[in-house]
């Protein structure tokens, strides 16, 4: 429990990180002062990169910190955070080719401000901060953090670099409407604008209604519109977006059943504003069960997910649009593949992909998993598909750091992830992250 809490609080980095987190240094009649500071740092390695030039090795990090505040207000309190990030890329750039390695940034990660009444009925906040929608197949942050690689394209998508760590996670501007009344459901109404040059400053709104049971579940229900793209800037990949309509359904749980772990989604995009209309779908199921009486509390993990592809000759965009997804319960959600989704390609459209997975917990401070990849391209698209072995640790050394390893093995099957790479080789891949927070 104490690696998942670690894991959620870093990798996820929900909004309510800094007040959940800060270390209080003033409090005095229910108003009070805090500072929390999170961070990774991280070493890679590949033998094979994604530009044929024969492999990289690079190093990323970047430093966190937000003071947050609290004050009583009115029937409840008033909240709010400042916080800014310094980030960077060394070496060679990554694989895939979207940073250099000469990257350095420091900038605004949050500002914003709440009110949250006395009972935790209603909580209404704005700014930039950062919102997630279920387990991050739609929505986990602004996530994407590239750089300086693609300059030789002639466009600027520089966000400031450290790109695997993903060190930004805020949106530009949010407002973030939370009702959460005694009984088990819930709902969020949210706006959305991100400021991130690769999403060409997508804005949208949605809302989303939650059955939340303590033993079972939960279960969700999302409608969202895309309200504007600057579209013809950065990479130009998601003009069609613009308008679009997007619904999901969702669930997660146990249904009571101890050990046992279930999940599913199913998305549904149509329309948008520009003459091709979408008509995409992506869905994914999940089962896994802990074997709590074996050696080390074993889990089994197997979870399949189909994102729709473009078909040559319709009218219409059939390309599954995979919005601001990101890392939410663990690596492989929703990064499928250390090396094909961050570098390697494709990401969570126009695949289908298989994972298994096992999970050893020799200690309460350590986890050892093995997971196998199995992606294969649907529809007319590229040619992107490939198999993955990755092995990886969680080692939390102390309340403040975490260790995590990890070994990747990717075989190119793809005829053009192979002519990417200009070989058939397998791919060894290596990184070594450490994760801290105070």
């Amino acid at each position: 429990m104490r690696i998942h809490t670690t894991v959620v609080a870093l990798l996820a980095g929900l909004a309510t990180l800094g007040s959940a987190q800060a270390a209080d240094f003033y409090e005095r009649d229910g108003t009070t002062l805090g500072f929390n500071v999170d961070g990774m740092a991280g070493a890679f390695s590949t033998r094979e990169d994604y530009l044929g030039e024969g492999g990289k090795k690079w190093r990323e990090a970047f430093v966190h910190g937000v003071l947050v505040g609290k004050t009583r207000a009115g029937n409840g309190e008033l909240y709010g955070g400042l916080g800014a990030i310094a980030q960077g890329s060394w070496g060679d750039g990554d694989a895939g080719g979207y940073t250099t390695g000469r990257e350095r940034d420091i900038d605004l990660e949050d500002a914003y401000l709440g009110w949250r009444s006395a009972g935790g009925l209603l909580d209404f906040s704005f700014g930039r901060q950062q919102f997630q929608l279920g387990d991050g197949f739609l929505i986990a942050g602004d996530r994407i953090n590239l750089g300086k690689g693609l300059d030789v394209l002639g466009v600027d998508v520089d966000r400031g670099g450290a790109y695997y760590l993903a060190a930004k996670k805020s949106f530009g501007n949010t407002a973030i409407l939370r009702v959460d009344p005694d009984g088990p459901l819930r709902g969020d109404a949210f706006w959305l604008q991100s400021d991130n040059p690769y999403h060409q400053d997508t804005e949208l709104g949605g809302l989303n209604v939650e059955y939340v049971s303590e033993t079972h579940g939960t279960l969700g229900l999302s409608w969202m519109k895309v309200l504007d793209v600057d579209k013809g800037t950065g990479l130009g990949i998601f003009d069609r977006r613009d308008g679009m309509r997007i619904t999901s359904v969702r669930g997660q749980g146990s249904l009571g059943v101890e050990n046992l772990f279930l999940s599913f989604e199913y998305v549904d995009q149509r329309g948008g504003s520009t003459d091709v209309k979408n008509d995409a779908d992506a869905w994914t199921v999940e089962g896994g069960w802990t074997f709590a009486d074996l050696p080390w509390s074993p889990t089994l993990n197997y979870r399949h997910a189909r994102f729709s592809a473009d078909k040559a000759g319709t009218a219409r965009n059939e390309a599954f649009d995979p919005l601001f997804f990101g890392l939410s319960r663990g690596l492989g959600t929703w990064f499928q593949g250390e090396v094909a989704a961050n570098y390697a390609g494709p990401a969570n459209s126009g695949n289908k992909v298989d994972r298994l997975e096992l999970t050893l917990s020799p200690r309460t401070d350590l986890s050892v998993t093995l997971q196998y990849w199995d992606i294969k391209s649907i529809g007319d698209g590229a040619e992107l598909d490939g198999r993955e072995i990755d092995l990886f640790a969680f080692w939390q050394i102390n309340d403040n750091f975490t260790f995590v390893p990890l070994l990747g093995l990717y075989e190119p099957r793809g005829g053009d992830v192979k002519a990417l790479q200009g070989n058939d080789r397998r791919n060894v891949y290596l990184q070594a992250v450490l994760l801290f927070n105070f």
